[in-house]
């Protein structure tokens, strides 16, 4: 079977889709297990981020995210959506990436949240808008800008005793802890 022309750029846009979901994916990861090495691979060395709370270097917002994961934060979690190409010219393409983020803080955290006086759980849904440049056939994130749609925030009340789930067990944790870093499974 021969793919027609309009099959194979086709095909080629789905990699090029799915290489950029994969630099997504990783960015979830990185941020949610605070691992500086995957971070490296997400934005280029002179990458931008916007978080709204951080406007900066990429580099610079990573470093607030993984600080934050000290004693106050007891747990963060990206779910991502696939990118949709919104455009693209050259090596450069448009991307809006849809996000839910999750973040647990304890008591005196205090990451743009005012003062925290009891553990709350924090929302955020919204969306990536990224500006990626492919260059020696990678795809990477030149410039980021979050745009929210949702932000809430609650006291939070774990329930794995309702779950039944042992506390310290299966639990998400920073690298190397975390269960998905372990060599065996």
């Amino acid at each position: 079977m021969t793919l027609s022309d309009a099959e194979i750029a086709d095909l080629r846009r789905l990699l090029e889709v799915q290489a950029i979901h994969e630099v997504m994916l990783r960015y979830a990861r990185a941020v949610d297990r605070a691992d500086s090495d995957l971070m490296d691979s997400i934005f280029w060395p002179e990458g931008t981020d916007n978080h709204g709370m951080y406007e900066g270097d990429a580099a610079g917002f990573f470093d607030r995210a993984r600080a934050a994961r000290g004693d106050t934060e007891r747990a963060r979690h990206h779910l991502i959506g696939v990118p949709r190409i919104l455009s693209r010219e050259g090596d450069q393409t448009r991307v809006e990436t849809y996000f839910i983020f999750t973040g647990v803080y304890g008591a005196g955290a205090n990451d743009n949240l005012g003062d925290v006086k009891e553990a709350t759980v924090g929302f955020n849904w919204g969306r990536y808008r990224d500006l990626f440049e492919k260059r020696d056939g990678e795809w990477k994130v030149l410039h980021r800008v979050t745009v929210y749609d949702v932000v809430l925030a609650q006291p939070y009340d774990p329930a794995f005793d309702f779950f039944n789930i042992p506390l310290g067990i299966n639990r998400g944790a920073v690298e190397p802890r975390d269960a998905t870093y372990e060599s065996e499974w």
